[in-house]
């Protein structure tokens, strides 16, 4: 969904101070995420792709195996195939997303080269959450100081140019992160039944 060198993009880091932490926090957020939001992200989109490609060819925005009964009997994915959509496999960088899509070509050009050929992969968050689960790393490692658990007052932290403020009156109950972060990420998925 993230990777340490986006979340320290996003908050504006340069040093190593906070790798550790930020490693430590990412799978934990990602959990978080996927909780909040009703989604497990991981939707199977066939398709294909060769070595060092950064284009993706007969990717469509529903659920196909290319057979043409399934093409005639298709579903919509959850999340469409979009630009910004993160998405994942073995052979594709973590953090890879969509750049451009041709909808009525299946063709999707992504942001960094494939490492291998593939058939499948399986969609994500959009990169438009990134900032979203950047801010919750960084509360989650300002909750987890010694300075912070002594002193629950402690409304913002700044380190060199990096200052991030939190109104701890607005924390979501059920989620214990800012109902700003929480309002960011997006509306969670229905289900129904």
């Amino acid at each position: 969904m993230i990777t340490l060198a986006t979340v320290k993009t996003m908050l504006g880091l340069v040093a190593t101070t906070y790798d550790t932490q930020i490693s430590f926090f990412i799978p934990i957020i990602e959990s978080d995420v996927r909780r909040i939001l009703n989604h497990k992200f991981n939707e199977k989109v066939y398709c294909s792709f060769d070595s060092g490609s950064t284009t993706i060819s007969s990717l469509y925005s529903y659920k196909n195996d290319d057979s043409w009964y399934q093409l005639l009997n298709a579903t919509k994915l959850d999340h469409d195939i979009v630009v910004g959509r993160v998405i994942y496999h073995p052979n594709i960088p973590d953090g890879a997303y969509i750049t451009a899509y041709d909808d009525d070509n299946g063709i999707a050009t992504i942001s960094q080269a494939t490492t291998g050929a593939g058939e499948y992969i399986r969609t994500s968050i959009l990169i438009s959450q990134w900032q979203a689960m950047a801010r919750m790393i960084w509360f989650r490692i300002n909750k987890s100081t010694i300075s912070t658990a002594v002193d629950a007052t402690i409304t913002s932290k700044s380190i060199g140019d990096v200052s991030v403020s939190f109104d701890v009156t607005q924390i979501n109950k059920t989620y214990g992160y800012p109902q700003s972060i929480i309002d960011d990420l997006g509306t969670p998925y229905q289900r129904i039944g």
